[in-house]
């Protein structure tokens, strides 16, 4: 079984990476430090590919190189923690651009191939759910990605920004199963963990204390766990799917929190339609970064 995870030189993907090779499946290593990339593939004896999500151009002229694929684990992502947007080089946001537009351009991009992979994964949280993790904002949930892309929503938010990316990613996984009702969809909820490097943009003081309290949060508190064991979990996910195509599943209890708007078919639909719609914009989808 021949499975291509995206971010997984680090964290969650590495974690999942490591347990899909150690099954005997054929782990497409993709990321964007190609010394990262190469390092993990020849640890686990997968295939290395170079893949940057932020550059919509790129990713389109590496899914027409991949060989085909079974499945496809949608697991790269950031999230900053300060209030300034950052930025990609064409000129969009790049919590949205990597955790939600990138992953829409390759899997268009695969799904249109002449064989599609039987099995997606997309990385959603139950941060997206309102109210549900009160150190997080909740989500932007309306469709104008655009004012997203521009930093003029949310800009002053970073969590904010992650948190509406996790919308989109659980969102998409229902309009995606409606419109490729042949591949089995399913948006994975992984849990807090702390031994991910998602925190690397905090503060140091922050990224200390996660190294130092990580390890007890783990064992004590019943919404943490370590990124091997959700990693497990998520290989296990990816090489015996469960559950209806295009549902949530959560590390620890089966069916996962979807919010309402997540759930709702006509925001699904039109989340993916204004994904498409921004990417087939000069600025966005026609422009190469080289």
């Amino acid at each position: 079984m021949r499975i291509l995870i995206t971010g997984a030189t680090r964290g969650l993907g590495l974690a999942t990476a490591r347990s899909l090779a150690r099954r005997g499946a054929d782990v497409v290593v993709s990321g964007r430090d190609p010394a990262a990339v190469t390092r993990v593939a020849e640890e686990i004896g997968g295939t290395p590919v170079v893949l940057d999500l932020a550059r919509p151009e790129h990713v389109r002229e590496v899914a027409a190189d991949l060989p085909p694929l079974d499945a496809v684990v949608a697991n790269a992502g950031v999230q900053f923690s300060g209030p300034t947007p950052t930025f990609t080089a064409e000129g969009v946001e790049e919590t949205l651009a990597i955790n939600v537009l990138g992953h829409v351009v390759l899997l268009d991009a695969l799904m249109a191939g002449p064989l599609p992979p039987s099995l997606v994964v997309l990385l959603g949280s139950g941060t997206h759910v309102p109210g549900l993790t009160p150190i997080i904002p909740d989500p932007v949930e309306d469709l104008d990605l655009g004012a997203l892309a521009r930093g003029e929503v949310a800009g002053a938010s970073g969590p904010q920004r992650y948190s509406t990316s996790k919308l989109h990613t659980t969102a998409l996984t229902g309009a995606y199963a409606r419109a490729y009702p042949a591949t089995h969809w399913t948006c994975y909820d992984p849990g807090l963990m702390p031994d991910t490097g998602l925190a690397r943009s905090r503060p140091a003081w922050q990224q200390g204390a996660l190294r130092v309290l990580g390890a007890p949060l783990v064992a004590l508190a019943p919404f943490a766990v370590s990124a091997d064991r959700s990693g497990a979990t998520l290989a296990s996910l990816v090489l015996n799917p469960s559950g209806p195509s295009g549902g949530v599943l959560d590390y620890r209890r089966g069916f996962g929190d979807r919010s309402a708007r997540a759930a709702d078919p006509a925001y699904q639909d039109g989340l993916l339609a204004a994904a498409r719609a921004l990417l087939a914009a000069p600025a966005v989808g026609n422009r190469s970064t080289g």
